[in-house]
């Protein structure tokens, strides 16, 4: 079971609400940061969240304290691809690089679409002007709810690595998921994002992390 499916609200704090958006916070087993779990209505139909998801050029201008966003690598037979992020770190601690792979599922049944991300922080050597994350585990789940709208949940646990204090790290892992899904709000709504965008997704219902939908209240 991965961390992710792992986390119950019932350990979880709701830390931000608002009409469109809520923000819980969770305690990780072996680990002083928190995790997040955001989950936000988007008026705007799935395929122009998928759409952003997979434009990296646009990265800097939505994913919160994102530098730089590309593809190192697209794997094959539906494995996804390989992903380079720099952030931002607030001075005098030194910025992060993430390394990580990305593979989509959709369930064919209700058109749900999960992308999951794990960090792969060997892929390639370090740069010795970062601070390269060990560890990271997330997912994008964009669930249809009309032709025009969809729910979108995005959950992310990573050790930062270098020297970091707990308290200050815990204090982004409330800005980074408002202010990302707050610019995605927003972006989702440019002309270029209307058209559908073909992304090879491996068709299993059982890959699909669901568990989050104990922290939805209709």
């Amino acid at each position: 079971m991965s961390l992710l499916e792992k986390i119950q609200s019932n350990t979880c704090s709701l830390r931000l609400q608002k009409d469109w958006l809520q923000i819980y916070t969770c305690p990780v087993p072996t680990s002083d940061f928190l995790s997040f779990v955001g989950i936000a209505e988007i008026d705007a139909p799935q395929h122009s969240v998928l759409h952003l998801l997979y434009d990296l050029d646009a990265a800097t201008e939505w994913v919160w304290k994102t530098r730089e966003m590309r593809i190192l690598k697209e794997l094959s037979e539906d494995q996804g691809r390989i992903v380079y992020q720099l952030v931002s770190a607030p001075w005098p601690l030194s910025d992060r690089e993430i390394i990580s792979q990305s593979q989509g599922y959709r369930d064919p049944k209700t058109g749900e679409v999960f992308i999951k991300m794990t960090a792969i922080p060997d892929f390639i050597p370090e740069n010795d002007n970062y601070v390269r994350v060990p560890q990271l585990e997330g997912a994008w789940n964009i669930i249809p709810l009309s032709a025009n709208q969809c729910r979108v949940v995005f959950r992310v646990h990573l050790e930062p690595g270098g020297e970091i204090p707990s308290w200050l790290a815990n204090i982004a892992v409330i800005d980074t998921p408002y202010n990302t899904m707050a610019n995605m709000r927003e972006m989702v709504k440019r002309e270029k994002y209307k058209t559908p965008l073909e992304v090879p997704f491996t068709r299993s219902t059982d890959e699909i992390d669901k568990n989050y939908k104990e922290f939805i209240t209709e």
